[in-house]
């Protein structure tokens, strides 16, 4: 698997190159039971038309981290280091779940580098206090009770045990996270960007939610999505907090579309 060179850590990824002239660039975020691994429905669906790339954070995969590194902070660094390794001047953004720390901490500084975002269950830690609020709220009435299937939904887990499991077994392909800063306390997806920063995003956003996430319920990505002026939003029936590997026929559909409006 080819590398990336960071200041402090290797980065694993992969890029998938369309058979055309003209094309734009998609780089995919993971969640935090992920890796690159876990877009293998979405890479031949988007590489037909964009060039794809796909890479695991720091702390997953075979991107292995330090103990004593910003952990989670670093995830929107570790993403503008890629782009300028892998020569991308701007890119359209797909996240999920903890991956939108990094697309929303990068958009943020980097505005003129996105062309745009996809939050798929996520607020991409979001700072608002309301926001901070319903959040700790949702957590603290609705604690976690099914272990790694939580981000999965358990009419999924009924219907498809086989595709379950490789959930699961993607998930831990994924080193034990030893760093402090990379526990679930910390990946609460809290004390992010908020306020001016949030306003001052003017590129094209969606934010994509499923029917039955017991983590970034419908309510709270309908409440984020009213923070970004413009963005849309989409609520998927029947799933959990994986649309991408739920319903990945609808994810696709919906991201092609969204990103295909975005084409001037």
């Amino acid at each position: 698997m080819p590398t990336i060179d960071l200041n402090d850590i290797k980065i694993e990824y992969q890029e998938f190159i369309p058979n055309k002239d003209n094309y734009e660039t998609i780089i995919f975020m993971h969640g935090r039971g992920g890796n690159l691994l876990s877009w293998f429905q979405q890479i031949p669906y988007f590489s037909k038309d964009y060039r794809c790339i796909v890479y695991s954070q720091r702390g997953f995969g075979h991107s292995y981290d330090n103990d004593d590194s910003p952990g989670l902070l670093a995830f929107p660094k570790d993403l503008e280091g890629i782009m300028n390794e892998l020569n991308i001047e701007k890119a359209h953004l797909v996240a999920q779940s903890m991956g939108g720390v990094s697309a929303l901490g990068f958009a943020v500084d980097n505005p003129e580098r996105v062309s745009s975002i996809t939050f798929a269950d996520t607020t991409g830690g979001m700072g608002e206090p309301k926001l901070e609020k319903e959040m700790i709220k949702w957590k603290d009435n609705n604690p976690r009770t099914r272990g790694g299937l939580e981000a999965i939904s358990e009419i999924f887990v009924k219907e498809n045990p086989g595709m379950a499991n490789l959930y699961l077994q993607i998930g831990l392909t994924n080193p034990k996270l030893t760093n402090p800063e990379m526990s679930l306390g910390k990946i609460n997806l809290l004390g992010g960007p908020a306020g001016n920063s949030l306003e001052s995003l003017t590129m094209p956003v969606l934010f994509l939610v499923g029917e039955h996430d017991t983590l970034m319920p419908p309510k709270i990505i309908k409440l984020a999505s009213s923070y970004i002026k413009g963005s849309k939003y989409v609520y998927v029936p029947g799933c959990g907090h994986s649309i991408y590997f739920e319903k990945p026929d609808v994810f696709n559909f919906e991201v092609y579309k969204f990103l295909k409006s975005t084409t001037i």
